[in-house]
């Protein structure tokens, strides 16, 4: 059985009376600052709530601008001719988004897709240039392991033979198991076959063909190895 409470005890002011009536009589003494602080953490709240909606809207619009470039230029059966007036199209709207939208998702993209379409119109330059923005971005292996790639094929084109190297080493570092590792290494190696290296050409030649699936690629490079080999 329960202990009965004492006369004194029952003469005690309840004790979750006496803490609610302390906080009360606490709000009431420090009514400004609380009123202060409530205002300070409802204005977070409006501001967090009002850059959310804000971030959506901006996203929403790159990525919009992003659908229009990309559908431009992915259209099957065009002819050379279309098709370079279709990456330039491309190109303008990639060029408004990036300037309008710079801190979109679809912007970093971007960045990489104008990369290809100015190599595939020969401006390789710029191509060179917007890759290396997109590297300095990316956050996605995949996408730079691919930038990288291109960025080898630019180098490639303008004889920088040195940076062309590094650039599919690079890229061969972040796709390693999938079929661009053999790529790489055929790039590799035919890089050092244009430096006149014939040694480390046949070295990458023969770790191409070890990496492919595809018997006529595999016996293709093995006709380069022989050829080059003494």
């Amino acid at each position: 059985m329960a202990d009965k409470l004492t006369k004194k005890e029952l003469e005690q002011p309840d004790e979750f009376h006496t803490i609610g009536w302390r906080a009360l009589q606490y709000v009431s003494e420090h009514r400004d600052k609380f009123y202060m602080g409530a205002a300070a953490v409802l204005l977070v709240i409006i501001l967090a709530g009002t850059w959310h909606f804000y971030r959506l809207n901006y996203e929403n619009k790159a990525q919009g601008l992003y659908s229009s470039a990309y559908s431009a230029y992915v259209v099957p059966g065009q002819s050379q001719e279309e098709r370079k007036g279709a990456y330039l199209k491309a190109l303008g709207i990639y060029e408004k988004l990036v300037e309008e939208y710079p801190s979109s998702h679809a912007a970093v993209i971007s960045f990489y897709n104008m990369g290809n379409l100015y190599f595939n119109i020969g401006e390789t330059e710029k191509a060179i240039t917007v890759y290396k923005t997109f590297l300095k971005r990316s956050d996605d292996d995949i996408l730079t392991a691919l930038a990288y790639h291109g960025l080898g094929y630019c180098y490639e084109e303008t004889k920088n033979y040195d940076n062309a190297l590094k650039s599919f080493e690079d890229s061969n570092k972040l796709i390693r198991g999938t079929r661009f590792e053999y790529i790489n290494y055929a790039n590799i190696g035919r890089i050092y076959e244009k430096m006149g290296r014939q040694k480390e050409a046949v070295e990458f030649y023969g770790k191409a063909a070890g990496k492919t699936n595809d018997p006529l690629v595999e016996m293709v490079i093995k006709k380069k190895m022989a050829v080059l080999t003494p």
